[in-house]
């Protein structure tokens, strides 16, 4: 995220994507959910940044979907940084040409604690702030089984969808592939 025409781009993939989940995926959605677009973009611009880039655009698109989707500042803010930490992590020490392919390698495994941790914590703060009564009515698995793992499909069906385009763009701009 060196210069400013990158900025550029990820500031208007991460709203583009934002306002295509919410115009088209309403209608289209498979068992019951929906994907996440800028968290599966946060993970294939993640695998392209250093940790400080990885943490400012973490944070800097959770804030955006916090303002825009969330009931509570902050906590995507903070599971996108994490998210966004834990790839630039496990991606970090592969070669800038190797990593056409690791978006989809290394992103199911955060793709799917982000879900779980996400989950819980927003039924954590509904039953704190008195809007529910327990944590998962039906018990935890059956949410997993009906939530979790859908959501977690239908990410990495996207992310596979996005990936060479993002990538081809990114490099194309550096003068690779």
């Amino acid at each position: 995220m060196k210069s400013r025409r990158n900025i550029i781009f990820y500031i208007l993939a991460a709203i583009i994507l934002a306002l295509a989940q919410e115009a088209f995926f309403n209608e289209l959605r498979i068992l019951g959910v929906k994907p996440n677009l800028t968290l599966v973009f946060l993970c294939i611009a993640a695998t392209r940044m250093s940790y400080i880039e990885a943490v400012v655009y973490g944070v800097s698109t959770g804030l955006f979907v916090d303002i825009v989707y969330g009931r509570y500042i902050g906590l995507y803010g903070l599971l996108y940084m994490y998210i966004a930490l834990a790839i630039c992590f496990a991606t970090q020490q592969i070669s800038y040409s190797e990593k056409m392919w690791w978006p989809i390698a290394v992103s199911p495994l955060p793709l799917f604690i982000y879900s779980i941790i996400e989950s819980f914590i927003v039924r954590l703060m509904a039953v704190y702030a008195g809007e529910a009564q327990v944590l998962f009515t039906e018990g935890f698995f059956y949410h997993l089984s009906q939530r979790n793992l859908p959501v977690l499909l239908y990410n990495c069906i996207c992310l596979a969808v996005l990936c060479v385009p993002a990538v081809k763009f990114l490099d194309w701009k550096k003068g690779g592939y």
